[in-house]
């Protein structure tokens, strides 16, 4: 145990005072893991300095202000050796560090001790839960037997140069055409746009880029598409349908192709699109939701806007919604690589099925951080001011909390940016940036038709490919801000468990994926984020 200062248990009736007066630690602070952690993180609003505090039957004394989310020591520390939350190292000890003490810039080095990775093979099977197995949801069937949780007509552009045709087409589409009455099975017309398609080079890139157009049209949420071109890109009709037909189930009954430079301009291929776009609902609609098993779901999992609580209760929770989806026969991504450093992607790779992707998973992080070093960067600054505000002190403590998503199953294998998943059964790492707008259409480009997004600082981000539902990390944010889905902060509160918020997480999944309820994304309306990778390749 421990003890501060001159204030040693020998018996002194002072001392014994001491304790009998302090607060317990529990009522202002959390312990995330008992066993491991030598910390522990603030949930009161502020501890003042001189505060004295209770735990484990040993006092201690806060020897500086201390601020919510922000953490303290509950053991001494010496000099180099590491802090402790979440079970995981997030730093070392710049000098010697006494209990109460806060954690700061002035006594945190933000470096790990040596930390190895001891691959092996985790040969044991999945064991699937027979009641969650034999669970179902109301999906769209597509042709090729995979299955929709949304079912949209989209205008899906070849890049930059057809954008603003695509998104007048589906405005005027939904204030014209659209009604629910009118096309029942029916959740809408979107536009689908992004930024590529010309002006880049050959190669790789535009195989990459047509491999995410086509990923798009053959999403299982959308019931039918345009596809529309400017005319001379190296995503045109032309040179790109031919692509997408042998990757496209039912390409030409689903999707139909408009070029705006062999449509007489704008105007013309606006007035075009809508009449398509009448056609397309007709045959859209003729899609109905049935029930199907829920092993017919990828389920994303993300976190933007994170704070300190994030990887105490949204994330942890989200990993329990995440077994149990996998305990079902579904599959979960889990993406972000740059926020999967030190510990956290050590006891991802110490999890893969296999030694070899368990390397692959390592060589992942070594390869984005390679990419981040062409631009003269160190993917260690990764923590945004908001962040770091929010208690997140470094990139080791946030990776820590954003493993937490991927809940505890076996690591399956590494999924490529832009590959698609297919039938593929498990927990997935995806590689993506961290960033929001890029990460989440990601895991709807390799086959997630839903996705559980976990935030502590609030965002709004919907996408246009699907439902994205936002778990706040605290009860203040999920009180005040309106875009969040699920109150996970309700843990912190000690209202609920990690285990029933989780429960609560995978029960409204499949409300949502069955249509039974719109993610506040959704119900604002304008929430259709899209967004590729176009720094993966140069521009000419």
């Amino acid at each position: 145990m421990f003890s501060v200062g001159v204030q040693v248990d020998n018996g002194d009736s002072s001392y014994r005072s001491f304790v009998e007066n302090a607060r317990k630690l529990e009522d202002v602070a959390i312990v995330i893991s008992p066993v491991k952690d030598n910390v522990a993180v603030v949930t009161a609003d502020f501890l003042a300095q001189g505060a004295k505090l209770k735990y484990g039957g040993e006092a201690l004394t806060i020897s500086d202000r201390v601020l919510r989310g922000q953490s303290f020591a509950i053991q001494p520390i010496r000099k180099g050796k590491p802090y402790v939350t979440l079970g995981d190292p997030i730093g070392l000890a710049s000098r010697a560090v006494h209990p109460g003490d806060p954690i700061t810039d002035k006594n945190l080095e933000h470096r790990l001790p040596k930390l190895a990775v001891r691959y092996r093979d985790n040969a044991a099977p999945v064991r699937l839960d027979p009641s969650l197995a034999g669970l179902t949801f109301d999906g769209y069937t597509r042709p090729d037997g995979s299955v929709g949780t949304r079912n949209y007509v989209a205008i899906v552009t070849s890049g930059m140069c057809s954008s603003t045709e695509a998104h007048e087409i589906a405005g005027r589409a939904m204030r014209e055409i659209y009604t629910r009455e009118k096309y029942p099975n029916v959740d809408g017309v979107v536009a689908i746009s992004q930024e590529s398609g010309c002006g880049m080079p050959n190669g790789h890139a535009v195989t990459l880029l047509n491999q995410l157009l086509a990923n798009t049209l053959r999403h299982p949420n959308l019931g039918a598409a345009i596809y529309i071109d400017l005319g001379c890109g190296k995503t045109c009709v032309e040179c790109s349908a031919p692509i997408f037909q042998n990757a496209v189930p039912s390409y030409k009954e689903r999707v139909v192709n408009l070029v705006i430079q062999l449509s007489g301009g704008s105007m013309k291929t606006v007035d075009r699109g809508l009449e398509i776009t009448r056609r397309l609902l007709d045959y859209a609609n003729e899609f109905e939701r049935r029930p199907v098993p829920v092993s017919k779901l990828v389920v994303g999992t993300k976190c933007g806007g994170s704070d300190r609580w994030s990887g105490v209760t949204a994330n942890p929770a989200v990993g329990v919604a995440a077994d149990m989806f996998v305990k079902a026969g579904a599959a979960v991504f889990l993406p972000e690589i740059p926020e999967l450093q030190g510990a956290a992607m050590i006891n991802l790779a110490q999890r893969a099925r296999t030694r070899q992707v368990g390397r692959k998973l390592t060589q992942a992080l070594k390869r984005y951080e390679a990419y981040v070093h062409m631009f003269g960067e160190d993917f260690r600054d990764n923590p945004s001011p908001g962040n770091v505000k929010g208690g997140l002190y470094n990139i080791f403590l946030k990776s820590s909390g954003v493993k937490a998503k991927g809940g505890t199953s076996t690591v399956e294998d590494l999924v490529e940016y832009g590959e698609w998943l297919g039938d593929r059964k498990g927990l997935f790492v995806l590689y993506t940036p961290g960033y929001d707008q890029i990460s989440t259409p990601a895991l709807f480009l390799s086959g997630a038709q839903v996705v559980l997004f976990t935030t502590g600082r609030g965002t709004g981000i919907g996408c246009a490919l699907g439902p994205v539902m936002k778990i706040g990390s605290n009860s203040p944010l999920a009180r005040v801000n309106g875009d969040i889905d699920i109150d996970a902060g309700t843990i912190l509160e000690r209202k609920e468990s990690t285990e029933e918020v989780g429960r609560k997480i995978f029960q409204e999944t499949l409300d949502v994926a069955s249509g039974h309820k719109l993610t506040r994304a959704e119900q604002a309306g304008y929430h259709h984020e899209f967004k590729i990778w176009e720094s993966l390749w140069p521009t000419y």
